[in-house]
């Protein structure tokens, strides 16, 4: 009997293990099915682009901006039901939740990585029924940025 309750227990959590998703995990497993747009600027690309936006339309903050990857699903409930489902699971370890949103129909989730006070990845995720938007941004960004470019006032370090 014990081992039984062992054997379900190890069988339990593995299977919880199995289910949750990373952000790379949901990248992965989408950017490749029909009906999704998914782009990828690597740093060399946002080099390039940083000296092409001017300063007051935001430049400053492209220039700290390494690397960024947008998923997007779009008239596609099915999908947006599928991706929706495996994005609840996603992991947060190591996020801090700066948003959480569930109104009528939308979910917005934004998680942040920081090192000391430089905020270096943030992730928006957006669900709705027939409609999905996954996107990472990776960097040196403070808090001061995010509030200057979105209009939250609540982020720690930022007054």
């Amino acid at each position: 009997m014990k081992r039984a309750i062992i054997a379900f227990a190890c069988m339990l959590f593995c299977t919880m293990h199995l289910s949750a998703q990373t952000v790379d995990d949901l990248f992965k497993e989408f950017k490749n099915k029909e009906n999704v747009d998914y782009i990828e600027i690597p740093k060399v690309m946002m080099s390039m682009a940083s000296g092409l936006v001017k300063k007051e339309d935001g430049g400053d903050l492209v220039k700290k901006i390494n690397h960024v990857r947008i998923l997007n699903i779009e008239d596609n409930p099915t999908l947006s039901q599928e991706f929706s489902l495996k994005a609840s699971n996603l992991k947060k370890k190591g996020y801090e939740e700066m948003v959480n949103s569930n109104e009528e129909n939308e979910k917005t989730l934004i998680l942040v990585k920081s090192k000391g006070e430089a905020i270096s990845e943030m992730v928006i995720l957006v669900t709705e029924p027939s409609e999905c938007s996954l996107v990472q941004l990776k960097g040196k960004l403070k808090p001061s940025d995010i509030h200057d470019l979105s209009g939250i006032t609540d982020i720690k370090g930022s007054n």
